[in-house]
């Protein structure tokens, strides 16, 4: 049985990926810099006031300090070049990072519900004047980091998940402002843990959204907006191929897709390269895959679908096919 197998790296989507990483590492620097100095402003304040909603947004706005230091660290990371050990480098850091953080929102809010609840139940007063200025504070500057975070939020999972972090910090900081000024006009306390609990929610949202995209990309699963059926059927309108199996696809990070595959071409066709390039470029142009693995063969008797088992199967002979 004649094979070819060839790796096909893009070079342009490597260098676009490069070229961006100073940019946002010199972003992310000065948008964890601003975040510290809320995070401090904002518990400080909170334990001066007494006020439970500008606590709640401090420990929010912790855990965009971790973001964006392990944003930093992977944007580092993945600089590194490849070892033996690491063959697709260490972009997946972020991925990490990012399932890390979406497990650590969750214990936070366990901590402001329980709280929030005491609260309803046994009042405190809270300072309303100086919690007003200090959530409006932290808002100005939660607009500052979004605005810095924004050029390359498309671009890195955890730039994106600090920047919806900031978003969700400057959407908890008004509805501060506003217990603030119904604290301070009508000395309603409950209006803070109130606030809270909506806060809670909105934590609670992004903690599912972040953790179940990195788990996804960590359990290798199928990229989103990418369909199987709609690939292979695209890739059997090639000219020369027969087959495509054994395919499988995953995300190394947010926004690097690989693939491998299986690919049957007739026994009496010589051009094995022109179809091999063929589906590179159809990968690429259609799929936005540019890291594919492509092994052509004329035949293959262990082929049974485009999913393969990863289990130990015993060797087949050329005449027989497994079921």
């Amino acid at each position: 049985m004649n094979e070819h197998r060839h790796e096909h790296a893009h070079e342009h989507g490597h260098g676009h990926l490069h070229g961006h990483e100073g940019g946002s590492s010199v972003r992310v620097a000065l948008s964890l810099v601003l975040t510290v100095l809320v995070f401090l402003a904002e518990l400080i304040g909170g334990f001066w006031t007494h006020s439970l909603a500008l606590q709640s947004d401090a420990w929010h706005v912790l855990t965009d300090v971790l973001a964006l230091a392990l944003t930093w660290l992977a944007l580092q990371q993945a600089r590194r070049k490849p070892t033996q050990n690491y063959t697709f480098g260490f972009h997946r850091t972020e991925v990490v990072a990012a399932f890390i953080n979406g497990l650590t929102l969750f214990g936070i809010t366990v901590w402001i519900l329980v709280e929030a609840v005491h609260r309803f139940f046994v009042p405190v007063a809270v300072r309303g004047r100086e919690m007003f200025f200090i959530a409006l504070i932290g808002l100005t500057a939660n607009l500052l980091i979004a605005l810095l975070l924004n050029h390359h939020a498309g671009e890195n999972l955890n730039i994106r998940s600090a920047f919806l972090h900031v978003i969700g910090d400057a959407l908890a900081s008004v509805g501060v402002i506003l217990a603030g000024l119904v604290v301070l006009r009508f000395h309603w306390y409950p209006a803070d843990p109130l606030i809270s609990v909506g806060i809670s929610l909105v934590i609670i949202r992004s903690a599912y959204r972040l953790t179940g995209e990195a788990l996804r990309i960590l359990m290798e699963g199928t990229p989103p907006g990418l369909d199987l059926d709609e690939i292979v059927h695209a890739l059997a309108a090639v000219p020369g191929v027969k087959d495509v199996h054994d395919l499988h696809i995953w995300n190394i990070t947010g926004n690097i897709s690989a693939l491998s595959m299986h690919v049957v071409v007739g026994p009496d066709q010589p051009d094995f390269q022109r179809i091999l390039d063929a589906c590179n470029r159809l990968l690429a142009s259609r799929f936005g895959v540019f890291h594919s693995t492509i092994q052509l063969e004329c035949s293959c008797p262990m082929s049974c679908g485009f999913n393969c088992s990863l289990k130990k199967q015993r060797a087949v002979s050329p005449g027989e096919r497994q079921v």
